[in-house]
Formats: structure tokens, C-alpha cells, sequence
């Protein structure tokens, strides 16, 4: 994993624009709220159910989970990013406890939750085995015998595969079809002219 402070530093910065990474971020908030609180019910066969959020950011599926009756926990690594979760749960009528913590290192003790979630590519930024492990022994310790961990990841190369950034350069010619002097669509685009 890179540096902990520069990966702090680096969501501190973007704790305030971060809701920004969505359309909507009320709208995706409900979205993923839905399908958590789901999968918490089929899971546990609950309908409340003590949670810890050990990625929680700016509250996303924190805040989403509690306003569906769980007590949540969250935790983060961004002391920014849980100040303002903890201000947009208030702001929508719900208490949100957090600490600041690194998911390799949670602050609880042996079975204190009911579920843990990671959510949103966070396990991927550990970048060794060893502290996957670390950070996945963590979730396990803090979870209750026959507790529900929900890990989720985003498949970016499947992304970047299906839907590019850009548009390939292609050559294009005048729009009659003839052979001339138009433009070529970029200038790394070289076109002959063929002279008859």
C-alpha cells in the first residue's frame, strides 16, 4: 500500500468535492442502500442489524444502510472524509459513530459487528497479499460467529475494455468521396493524395 499518510492526504483533499464521482450522489446512495440492505436481510434474516462500514468515506453506504434502520459504524483512514460523513448523516436524521482507522488495524473488539462492508474499490488499495490478508483477518475478527462480510470492487480494466476514453484517431476525406485536399480529422493523421 502506498504511504497511509499519503493515501489519507490524498481522500483528506478529496473528502469535499467526492460526492462529485457520482451523477447523483443522493440517487446512488439509495441505489446501493437497496441492494446492501438486501443482501444484509437475506444474509443475517434480520431486519436491524449492527454494521460496520470500514471504508465509509463520506458515508455513502454508511448512510445509506442506517437511514434503512441498521446501526452503522463506520470507519476510515480520511479523517476529512468521516467528518463529513458523519455531517451528511445528520443532515439526513441519522447518527453515524466513526473512528479514523485503517482497515488493517480496526478499533473494535472480537465480534462486535453483525456485518462489515468494504465497498467501493477500497480493498483494492492495499497492494501487497500481506495486507489484503491483514486487512480481510481484521474484518473477520470484528465480525460475530456467522456474521456477513460484503466486499465490493469495481472491475476497472473490464470498464476501460467496454468503454474507452477516447475515440481512436481514423483518416476521413471530403464529404463528396473524391480524393482532394481536405483536411485530414487530426493532425497525427497523414493522408497521400493520389494524383492521376
Amino acid at each position: 500500500m502506498p504511504d497511509d499518510a499519503t493515501v489519507a492526504h490524498f481522500y483528506d483533499q478529496l473528502a469535499a468535492d467526492y460526492h462529485l464521482v457520482y451523477a447523483d450522489w443522493d440517487a446512488g446512495m439509495d441505489r446501493q442502500g437497496r441492494a446492501l440492505d438486501a443482501v444484509v436481510r437475506a444474509g443475517l434474516g434480520t431486519e436491524s442489524a449492527s454494521v460496520l462500514d470500514c471504508a465509509c468515506g463520506i458515508g455513502t453506504q454508511a448512510i445509506a444502510l442506517a437511514l434503512r434502520g441498521h446501526r452503522v459504524t463506520g470507519t476510515d483512514i480520511s479523517s476529512s472524509a468521516v467528518a463529513r460523513a458523519v455531517r451528511e448523516a445528520a443532515a439526513r436524521d441519522v447518527t453515524l459513530p466513526v473512528a479514523v482507522a485503517d482497515m488493517r488495524r480496526l478499533p473494535f473488539p472480537d465480534g462486535h459487528f453483525d456485518a462489515v462492508v468494504s465497498a467501493d474499490n477500497a480493498l483494492p488499495h492495499l497492494l501487497t497479499a500481506q495486507d489484503v490478508r491483514a486487512a480481510l483477518a481484521e474484518m473477520r475478527r470484528v465480525l460475530r460467529p456467522g456474521g456477513l462480510l460484503m466486499v465490493s470492487t469495481r472491475p476497472y480494466d473490464e470498464i476501460l475494455r467496454s468503454r474507452p476514453a477516447a475515440t481512436p484517431p481514423r483518416p476521413s476525406g471530403p464529404p463528396d468521396g473524391r480524393t482532394g485536399s481536405a483536411e485530414p480529422a487530426s493532425p497525427l493523421v497523414r493522408r497521400r493524395e493520389v494524383i492521376a
